[in-house]
């Protein structure tokens, strides 16, 4: 047994070991359990990394929940099966998101617990572009884990649809988070931000729709990016027919996107990074109230209209220093606009 690790993964896995070994069988673990345990200490299936799924028409969402078992991502279809999910927690156009406590498995111990959970729903006017998002959605999502992105915890199939399991976090957006917490870090969000951005950057991944609603806090202070249902990656292992590309959110879209000259893009998402921070430090909206007509639209593509200094900015050298920084952020060339490792090494600099 000395291949077994000596340290709390190693330990996992004599648990696990020594209740399958257990006198009485119903304390055993089943296989699912088994496979969950593993799962969740990253042992994987070993697959070739070039294989692909290919979504067409003709798809199933079982092919779906397969291709990611195989990879991975829990199946807690059998547990949600337990739950009557009637009562929505938020109901939006794009989305259903249910609360509840679910019996969730971590990769510390064999025996699962009951962890708040949001099962998120995505909705779209087909079942076949409903399967075709959340399949996008999902697999964006389960590719990367890192402290400031929200954590997959699994998917399930739910009345025929794909579902995505996530942590239920009590502070809600940045937004709310910085409105109840009078004595909030802001710079500090603000870096756990634009660390988050450099991950997924130097990973090959654009974001597509940095805002603050898209930004939660955990408990610990932790800042949890989410939402990557309109995410480009370079490399995919789904092969999806011709997809209609999202651009994220008006009031934070780049000059360039808001003309139509430019999808999704790096540079976009470092112009919507500079807006949530402005969210952050002003508790409203880029622009607050203000309508965002044609004529709003006009100025925002010149350059003449952007978000004025935050009062909660601090008149110091780091405030000034970071204020020039967001200028930068929003710079109608994009070529301009500083890089998310630029940005990030920045704020971490003193």
């Amino acid at each position: 047994m000395d291949t077994i690790p000596d340290d709390e993964r190693g330990n996992t896995i004599w648990r696990l070991l020594s209740a399958c070994w257990s006198y009485e069988p119903k304390d055993r673990p089943s296989a699912m359990e088994v496979s969950k345990v593993m799962n969740a200490l990253g042992f994987r299936v070993h697959q070739d990394s070039k294989s692909t799924v290919k979504f067409t028409d003709e798809i199933k969402v079982e092919d779906i929940a397969a291709f990611f078992t195989q990879n991975g991502v829990i199946d807690y279809t059998a547990e949600l099966q337990r739950h009557n999910l009637q009562s929505p927690y938020l109901t939006k156009a794009s989305a259903i998101l249910y609360r509840i406590d679910l019996s969730i498995q971590r990769s510390d111990q064999y025996i699962a617990h009951t962890q708040r959970v949001i099962v998120k729903c995505v909705m779209d006017q087909s079942p076949y572009k409903q399967l075709k998002r959340a399949t996008r959605e999902l697999y964006f999502w389960s590719s990367y884990k890192h402290v400031n992105i929200l954590p997959l915890l699994g998917f399930a199939i739910l009345n025929g649809k794909l579902a995505m399991i996530s942590p239920w976090i009590e502070n809600g957006s940045v937004t709310e988070y910085v409105k109840k917490q009078h004595t909030a870090d802001y710079y500090g969000l603000c870096t756990q931000l634009s660390r988050a951005i450099n991950y997924l950057h130097t990973n090959g991944v654009i974001h597509g729709d940095i805002k603050g609603d898209n930004v939660l806090v955990s408990n610990e202070g932790i800042v949890k990016v989410m939402d990557f249902g309109v995410s480009i990656m370079a490399q995919l292992r789904i092969e999806f027919t011709h997809t209609g590309v999202g651009r994220g959110t008006e009031r934070w879209q780049a000059p360039e996107i808001l003309r139509r000259k430019s999808d999704s893009s790096k540079e976009g998402d470092i112009y919507a990074l500079g807006m949530t921070i402005i969210e952050i430090y002003t508790h409203d909206r880029p622009y607050g109230d203000t309508d965002i007509g044609h004529d709003e639209k006009s100025e925002i593509i010149m350059g003449t209209r952007r978000p004025g200094r935050p009062w909660r900015l601090p008149f110091d050298n780091r405030g000034t220093a970071f204020w020039a920084l967001l200028q930068r952020c929003w710079s109608v060339d994009p070529a301009a606009r500083p890089t998310s490792d630029e940005i990030y090494k920045e704020l971490v600099r003193e």
